[in-house]
């Protein structure tokens, strides 16, 4: 019993802390500090044994704001190579994965195929938004919140609200209604508020919504 409502306390912890860049494709729940995805448990290299492996180290990487990384490939014959993986990941990343999509600007690689057992894979990154930026957003399982998040935030005079969704089902059109709602509540003269989704046209996990330019 003392064993599960430990285990409870830390899981709400992570939770409140923030740190909690979890791996998202799929909205599949990883914790990225777990020793599985370092090599010998060296936090300046990550290691990938498959191709979603490879995802989730750049997801790792974005969620620390790393401008740089190395990964070991440990790919088999039947996988793909190591520059092909590195290519599509860094694409799906870049474009398919909310985090990716909010917050890089690019990502570039250079494959070092000396023969060994893995392939080291090295990674530039640049990003679009700030580390503050990054731990600046807000989870919450589902849309229901947003209405009292951005009023606070509002009342708080915040520049902007970011917050990331574990569920989300085509509820853009509610969204919008809801930040019109809040922004007519408060009495605000400025321009609307502008809404961005991330990824775009994709499963959306990040909202962004820009109160002041």
């Amino acid at each position: 019993m003392k064993k599960s409502v430990l285990c409870l306390l830390l899981a709400a912890l992570l939770c409140l802390s923030g740190c909690g860049s979890f791996l998202e494709r799929e909205y599949s729940v990883v914790e990225p500090h777990t020793s599985t995805y370092y090599e010998s448990e060296n936090p300046s290299v990550l290691r990938a044994e498959n191709y979603q492996d490879l995802v989730n180290d750049l997801l790792v990487l974005i969620g620390s704001h790393a401008e740089e990384g190395m990964i070991f490939y440990y790919g088999t014959a039947d996988m793909p190579s190591a520059a092909d993986a590195a290519e599509k990941a860094c694409r799906e990343v870049q474009q398919q994965t909310p985090m990716g999509a909010y917050a890089v600007d690019y990502l570039t690689y250079t494959v070092d195929d000396e023969p060994r057992n893995y392939t080291a894979i090295s990674l530039t990154l640049r990003y679009r938004r700030t580390a503050e930026q990054i731990n600046g957003i807000v989870h919450t399982t589902s849309v229901a919140a947003l209405y009292d998040l951005l009023t606070a935030a509002a009342q708080n005079g915040a520049d902007e609200l970011v917050i990331r969704v574990g569920y989300f089902d085509n509820e853009e059109a509610a969204v919008r209604k809801t930040v019109q709602q809040v922004q007519r509540e408060l009495g605000s003269t400025q321009e609307p508020w502008q809404v961005h989704f991330y990824p775009d046209g994709g499963q959306v996990g990040i909202i962004e919504i820009i109160l002041k330019k």
